[in-house]
């Protein structure tokens, strides 16, 4: 049996996300680690993280921080970027009473009841 290394994303088996993600498409602005501003594409979001899409990468633990309808300013740390899509996990997890309002505020499609 193969032993995994927890401490790094992987995508073995089942999806291994902590929480379920909601399917959004917006651009959101934030700030890159060297201070620069950039925008990027939001695809799906959850309360712990979310998938962006930025065709110049990022790097592994870069930390980054968006400006999020609703909550503001959200900082959060790369966990694998390849092929101009980056996956990110919050410093903070959002509130279940803003995670709502938010995605919604981002055009979210499902039926979030």
């Amino acid at each position: 049996m193969r032993k995994i290394d927890t401490s790094k994303a992987h995508y073995v088996g089942l999806d291994q996300r902590i929480a379920p993600r909601s399917d959004v498409y917006v651009r959101l602005p934030f700030v890159m680690p060297d201070g620069r501003q950039e925008m990027c594409t939001c695809v799906n979001i959850s309360a712990d993280g979310m998938l962006m899409r930025f065709e110049r990468g990022l790097e592994i633990g870069d930390l980054v921080v968006f400006r999020m309808p609703i909550i503001g300013r959200t900082a959060a740390k790369v966990v694998w970027s390849l092929g101009g899509k980056t996956g990110v996990q919050f410093d903070k997890s959002i509130a279940v009473e803003d995670y709502l309002p938010m995605i919604r505020a981002m055009g979210a499609r499902a039926d979030l009841n």
